[in-house]
């Protein structure tokens, strides 16, 4: 490969940035949502702790699974093809979004155990480690100026302007 279009990747870190706000807004309008189901005062469907915790155990497996698929669909190849900018950069979005979903999942979990239960300090307990998982698998461009730089063996700015 000669080069990197840094054009194409500033497009798609974009991209992924706006995705990633996206992400982290959904999981706001569900705190949201919460907020005002507590206040409407809807009473719990159930009662249950082993459900509790194994949808916590589900949250710390979606916490680690994030950071494993990302690495994953990162992976470098035993033996380096030929790669062009648009794979490269479709690589890194596609390995984004599917880290970031994960994280979003866990909110999901605490917003399902919040429906059925009621239990408003644990769906913020879930809301919380997404929203950390989010933070900890947000876009950005030093990672991927290093992984681009790797797997193309091209020189990237230190910096997008």
């Amino acid at each position: 490969m000669d080069g990197i279009d840094i054009q194409l990747v500033r497009g798609k870190l974009k991209t992924a940035v706006l995705m990633w706000f996206s992400f982290v807004a959904s999981t706001l309008i569900y705190a949201g949502l919460v907020e005002w189901m507590q206040r409407s005062g809807v009473p719990a469907v159930a009662e249950g702790r082993l459900v509790h915790t194994f949808l916590l155990g589900a949250a710390v497996l979606c916490f680690f699974s994030a950071g494993i698929a990302k690495t994953i669909l990162l992976r470098v190849p035993g033996e380096k093809p030929v790669w062009n900018t648009e794979k490269l950069t479709g690589r890194l979005l596609a390995a984004s979004m599917v880290a970031l979903a994960l994280s979003e999942t866990i909110c999901l979990l605490g917003l399902v155990e919040y429906f059925v239960f009621r239990n408003y300090d644990s769906f913020y307990l879930f809301f919380i480690i997404s929203l950390f998982a989010m933070i900890l698998n947000m876009p950005r461009y030093p990672k991927w100026r290093s992984y681009l730089e790797r797997m193309s063996g091209a020189a990237l700015p230190e910096e997008l302007q």
